[in-house]
């Protein structure tokens, strides 16, 4: 995996989240049970933890995981989306800068996909980051020929919060401005890989231009400009090398 190479440092506990109550869904026998389920044979049998929490999405645009999962999916590569479900699983990592990332496993009654939540989007919402959370999460779309189809996190909300017909807001946040200019030595420098790898990580409009400083070739790119990226590229290319104008 190409993003595998820009992070150094060994896993950590999920438990280094900032320390909060994951929320809490409804609390009924049948609901104990079918997680009773999952914890002793590994899948759910009579039913599954989002049954409860469906009623709780109707006339919103979160989407079933499995319609993104599929090949024949009508959803665009960068599209902003919202999806449901049961955090399996949170695997934080330190990244170049030193910032923490977190690979989250979400699954509802369609499938499961992986998540890509960056330090700014952990530092917001973190509480809400627990195995076992029904969550909402608002991102975006990576589709990638060589992975399964992940999101990008913007936003994360408790399922609970669209009780009652509440409907929070799930646009997507507004982008930085600007064009990004990036600098480096070849484009046979293992850099300029790792670079790629960063810009495909945060899919977006805004322009990016690289240039090559033994050519003098200049390329340009498009991605969608946040902090977290910006510290990564500034930590692999250098701050003279990484400019926002």
């Amino acid at each position: 995996m190409a993003l595998a190479a820009l992070l150094l440092a060994p896993c950590v506990s999920a438990a280094d989240l900032p320390a909060s109550a994951a929320p809490s869904g409804p609390e009924t026998a049948a609901a104990s049970a079918v997680l009773m389920e999952k914890e002793t044979t590994g899948l759910y049998l009579s039913g599954h933890p989002m049954d409860d929490y469906r009623p709780y999405l109707k006339n919103t645009h979160v989407l079933p995981i499995g319609s993104l999962m599929d090949e024949e999916r009508t959803v665009e590569d960068e599209s902003i989306v919202s999806v449901a479900g049961i955090i399996q699983k949170v695997r934080l990592k330190t990244t170049r800068n030193n910032s923490m990332m977190a690979y989250v496993t979400l699954e509802d009654d369609t499938g499961s996909m992986e998540l890509l939540t960056f330090s700014n989007v952990l530092t917001q919402f973190g509480s809400l980051v627990q195995e076992g959370a029904a969550v909402v999460v608002i991102g975006r779309l990576s589709i990638r020929d060589e992975k399964d189809p992940q999101v990008v996190v913007n936003r994360v909300r408790s399922i609970l919060d669209y009780a009652d017909g509440n409907l929070p807001e799930e646009g997507p946040q507004p982008a930085r401005g600007g064009k990004l200019y990036l600098r480096l030595a070849s484009e046979a420098v293992p850099e300029y890989r790792k670079t790629r790898a960063i810009l495909n990580m945060f899919p977006g409009t805004s322009s990016v231009l690289l240039y090559f400083a033994d050519t003098q070739v200049r390329r340009g790119t498009m991605c969608g400009f946040q902090e977290d990226m910006l510290q990564e590229l500034t930590a692999l290319l250098g701050k003279e090398n990484v400019v926002l104008k």
